[in-house]
């Protein structure tokens, strides 16, 4: 008995080959380029583990020294009438300052460190009040930092505009951040581009600004790049779209970002572009 078998004509779908077509090519390049990430992340996640360590034994004795350099200073107290007390004071003076300033560093270095852990692992999401402008300062530099150390030619003006009565914000830290990142490394490309034209008089600017109102807060991240055609800003937040080449972006960045501000903080993410002048990319965070 001979075993039945069906031909598929020229025609149908089983005789289309997916290796000629172009969409899946992509997205096949962009899911090896998120595997690519992945392990750079895990490696990643182990560096950050290895610095933290001793990042805190530095900052637990950068404590203990300004304890003891107080301590220093009650007894110094009974030597006034030395004649060199007065330059043990300054002395004292500028150890207790660069010791403030090496706990104050490690503090911020240690934030970072712990933010960039926690872009490592999934689960629930923890609000807790943060400072926002800090959050946004620190996290700006971070991924500007990030962009330079892989073009060393590429420098750009930050310029903060940041409300001093924002104070501290009820969010996901560890989320929001991921949004700070996203935007900012977007911007810097931005600006890289329009700068690697060579055009006279111009200077790479991006501006973070924050602003408090009755019963929100906006943030607004700013670039002086090319902008975005109004076709292009369409898609702008679908998964997978990108405008970058293969190894630039993976596509999911702005879409990730829309999800934590729309769904997780009940905000909005929004974006105004004008091509040949600027993006500005606005988030709506509600205060109740």
């Amino acid at each position: 008995m001979e075993d039945s078998k069906q031909v598929a004509s020229p025609g149908s779908p089983s005789d289309s080959s997916p290796i000629g077509d172009p969409e899946l090519a992509l997205l096949r390049e962009r899911v090896a380029e998120l595997d690519r990430l992945a392990s750079i992340g895990q490696l990643t996640a182990g560096i950050l583990h290895e610095i933290k360590n001793p990042l805190n034994f530095i900052t637990n004795y950068a404590r203990l020294s300004f304890d003891l350099i107080d301590e220093i200073e009650s007894i110094t107290v009974k030597f006034e009438d030395h004649p060199e007390y007065p330059e043990l004071i300054d002395v004292l003076g500028m150890l207790k300052s660069n010791v403030t300033r090496i706990r104050e560093n490690g503090e911020r270095a240690e934030r970072v460190i712990l933010g960039m852990l926690a872009q490592t692992h999934s689960g629930s999401s923890n609000f807790e009040l943060t400072e926002l402008n800090t959050m946004l300062e620190e996290f700006t530099k971070l991924a500007y930092q990030g962009v330079r150390s892989g073009d060393k030619d590429f420098v750009v003006s930050l310029v903060f505009q940041l409300d001093p009565t924002v104070g501290k914000v009820l969010l996901a830290p560890y989320e929001f951040n991921r949004v700070i990142l996203n935007l900012v490394l977007n911007a810097c490309y931005a600006v890289n581009e329009r700068r690697k034209k060579q055009i006279d008089g111009y200077k790479p600017t991006i501006t973070v600004a924050s602003q408090r109102s009755d019963d929100h807060i906006d943030v607004k991240i700013r670039d002086n790049g090319d902008g975005i055609p109004d076709e292009v800003k369409q898609k702008l937040f679908t998964p997978f779209f990108t405008t970058k080449p293969v190894g630039k972006g993976t596509g999911l960045g702005l879409s990730l970002s829309l999800q934590i501000v729309n769904e997780l903080h009940k905000g909005s993410l929004s974006v105004e572009s004008e091509p040949g002048n600027f993006t500005e990319f606005t988030i709506n965070l509600p205060l109740n």
